[in-house]
């Protein structure tokens, strides 16, 4: 869940009455702790995900109609507290997992030459300047003594070995030791359950597992991708990362952290292409629960307000309208007999 302001309390009531158990909440660190040692949880932020098309024509993206915006600093978009508040209060109260990611503008260090990113990279995607290596841990310690009691896991960053540096622009070690060492903070924390959620890998496998990963930090749960256009592609990485876990004594098991079917769209779009996606979405989540060391699965999103609705994963449209898919997955994978909505269009 990240922005989706449309139609957002009765939303995540209806993802709660067709079955799912979770919802993952991205939280930006450059936008909560712009002052060192000074996180503003109340103060308001835009996403890319809270921002539409160019309706205007200024060239500029829009807002997406509902974003509550005030004048001041911190007048537009959701806080923290406003993004984890929505899924955990009543009626609607889920579980959460927090995604924290986004290195702030007075921490952000050059970019390593081992790196080998573009000449263009974004700053929230710098690795920590030296003598700040423990910045980011502080962050998720303060994260984790706040929302402690709602959020039940807290993963550290989002695909650190996607393409470009578009995530992260440092070096596998740096990530070790820059941010997997937040692992640790979670657990000082004290919360219960606290579990920690990492790397979140775009490429999985063995291999790239043991690249990213420092064995002897207290990640319990590891996560991954699965970006594929074949159903049957998902289902096989699935199965070697289940095969992997099983053969590895370091493995604590996995979640899927970003799936979704997608019925049209060009092939950038994520998850596997079928004219059935709430049918393909099952296939995969199906396979998921059978093998032991498959975690749990997230799908990629509620909404499809985002710069990519061509790529239809999310399980309501742009209006905030429902897609036969809530229904599909609702009815074949969490066995709900009645559903307090119809299963497709606005309105009961």
């Amino acid at each position: 869940m990240n922005g989706l302001p449309r139609a957002l309390d009765s939303a995540i009531s209806d993802a709660r009455a067709a079955g799912f158990h979770a919802v993952r909440i991205f939280l930006r660190w450059d936008r909560i702790e712009t002052a060192k040692g000074a996180p503003d949880w109340a103060c308001r932020y835009v996403t890319d995900t809270d921002l539409g098309p160019d309706a205007d024509g200024d060239g500029i993206p829009d807002l997406w109609p509902g974003i509550p915006c005030d004048a001041g600093p911190c007048g537009c978009g959701y806080s923290a507290d406003d993004r984890v508040g929505m899924a955990a209060r009543d009626p609607h109260r889920l579980p959460i997992v927090l995604t924290m990611l986004g290195t702030p503008a007075w921490v952000r260090g050059p970019v390593p030459l081992a790196a080998q990113c573009p000449a263009a990279v974004m700053g929230r995607a710098l690795p920590l300047a030296r003598g700040e290596e423990s910045a980011f841990r502080d962050f998720v310690a303060a994260a984790a003594r706040r929302y402690g009691t709602v959020a039940y896991g807290f993963e550290l960053w989002n695909e650190p070995d996607l393409s470009g540096c578009e995530a992260w622009a440092g070096t596998r070690q740096q990530y070790r030791e820059q941010i997997l060492a937040a692992a640790r903070a979670v657990k000082e924390a004290g919360v219960t359950p606290g579990l920690v959620v990492a790397p979140t890998l775009e490429r999985a496998g063995g291999e790239a597992m043991d690249a990213w990963m420092d064995w002897s930090a207290p990640v319990d749960v590891l996560s991954f991708n699965l970006y594929t256009t074949d159903v049957g592609d998902a289902l096989e990485k699935i199965d070697e990362m289940n095969a992997w876990c099983a053969a590895s004594p370091r493995c604590p098991g996995f979640y899927v952290t970003e799936f979704g079917a997608r019925n049209a769209g060009p092939i950038t779009c994520g998850g596997p292409l079928t004219a059935r996606p709430g049918a393909a979405d099952v296939a995969v989540m199906k396979r998921c629960r059978k093998r032991r060391w498959c975690r749990g699965i997230f799908l990629y999103a509620l909404s499809d307000q985002n710069k990519r609705p061509d790529c239809a994963r999310g399980l309501l449209d742009r209006r905030g309208c429902r897609k036969r898919r809530l229904c599909t997955i609702a009815k074949r994978f969490f066995r709900v007999g009645h559903l307090p909505f119809a299963c497709a269009g606005c309105g009961p």
